[in-house]
């Protein structure tokens, strides 16, 4: 018995030294760099993109209503005015999106998005009938969209333990009662084709075919309550009510069908956006501790030239592995990989345990490789 206490004490100990490491390093001082990424497709020789139509190729949304155990399910039918509104909407966002990024120049023209459909437009590049010739290429889809929402109830039985008079033989009675709670909740999925389509000569670039679900819901069975049913008898019953006449009169229990459109549209133009085109994200890496202080402070607040001269002065003094790291992350920061690695290595010959050092590493041999590929595509965007 006593080992096996000494066992607990150890895992428990072992526990929080490791909980209090994960402390300390969401808590360690960090900085943002921002890092450009290559794209994926070769868009060699376009510059100037158009926005064509997003066809709705497939909408559907349906209504479950349940009421006394009764369950209805309603399909609503869209017009084609609300049709071409979810569709001008798709192509608002994407339009957004690619505006956002300075690798393509958008041509805003609304002829090609007035074509009916994706066979429309085929035959009007291979017509060459369209007006824009500075255009050289169309990026156009088709979208897929199915929601259903659910009005309807949870329900479950529980024992309610009720106690007769107040002496040491009292009766206890066990009564079956059924306890239900409203809710609403919406969910669907929606696809979205995105298709870069070259003029001249024309030739597909890139397609992309891409799904999000989402899923919401409101009111419902809350979570572990079950087991506390008998001391919470009167609680239920008053709750019940409330919530249901919260639940079911709110108007404001889904998100907007417009604000979902718009998101899920959006992630899946980013997703697009990052195949064909250069982009930049912003990363956080951690500031080596135990190094100079005065470097760490200018270093967290962005000063990285006068960082890099603070620490190529104490690094002449004394190699301490910390601030050679420091000094290559502020390299890293100002765009010289080959300094910054330089250093990075230095750092991890003095100390091979050191994880931090080996990610420095390992973030600049990635850098180096896709480097080239960044700068010719920039260049070529260029010209």
């Amino acid at each position: 018995m006593v080992y096996s206490n000494k066992k607990i004490l150890t895992v428990l100990y072992s526990m929080l030294v490791f909980l209090l490491l994960l402390l300390v390093v969401g808590c360690a001082p960090k900085v943002n760099i921002s890092v450009q990424i290559p794209a994926e497709i070769n868009t060699e020789g376009i510059k100037k993109v158009a926005i064509g139509k997003f066809e709705v190729a497939f909408i559907e949304e349906s209504v479950q209503l349940e009421r006394n155990g009764n369950w209805v399910i309603k399909k609503i039918k869209l017009t084609e005015a609300q049709k071409q509104a979810i569709s001008d909407q798709v192509r608002a966002k994407i339009v957004n999106v690619l505006g956002a990024t300075p690798y393509f120049s958008l041509i805003y023209t609304d002829e090609f998005a007035k074509l009916e459909n994706d066979a429309a437009l085929q035959e009007m590049i291979s017509a060459e009938g369209y007006k824009s010739k500075e255009v050289d290429a169309i990026i156009n889809g088709k979208i897929w969209l199915e929601m259903q929402k659910t009005d309807g109830s949870d329900v479950a039985k529980a024992e309610m333990e009720y106690v007769q008079g107040g002496g040491p033989n009292s009766l206890s009675v066990t009564v079956d009662k059924v306890v239900w709670w409203p809710y609403k909740s919406m969910r669907g999925n929606m696809t979205l084709e995105m298709k870069m389509t070259r003029l001249v000569p024309t030739e597909v670039i890139a397609i992309n075919l891409d799904t999000r679900t989402f899923s919401h819901r409101t009111g419902g069975k809350p979570a572990g309550l079950l087991g506390s049913f008998t001391s919470a008898t009167q609680s239920l019953r008053d709750g019940m009510g409330a919530n249901k006449g919260k639940i079911e009169n709110s108007d404001a229990v889904y998100p907007s069908f417009e604000q979902l459109v718009s998101d899920l549209a959006t992630s899946i133009a980013t997703n697009f956006v990052r195949r064909v085109a250069v982009t930049e994200k912003v990363v956080s890496y951690q500031i080596a501790e135990g190094g100079d202080p005065q470097a760490k402070m200018l270093i967290e607040a962005g000063a990285y030239e006068m960082g890099i001269e603070r620490l190529q002065s104490v690094t002449a003094r004394e190699k301490n592995p910390n601030d050679l790291y420091n000094l290559g992350l502020s390299f890293e920061a100002i765009g010289e990989y080959g300094l910054a690695g330089t250093f990075y290595n230095d750092a991890w010959e003095r100390d091979k345990e050191a994880l931090i050092f080996a990610q420095g590493i390992g973030r600049i041999e990635r850098i180096l490789r896709e480097y080239p590929q960044v700068k010719r595509q920039l260049s070529e965007k260029s010209e």
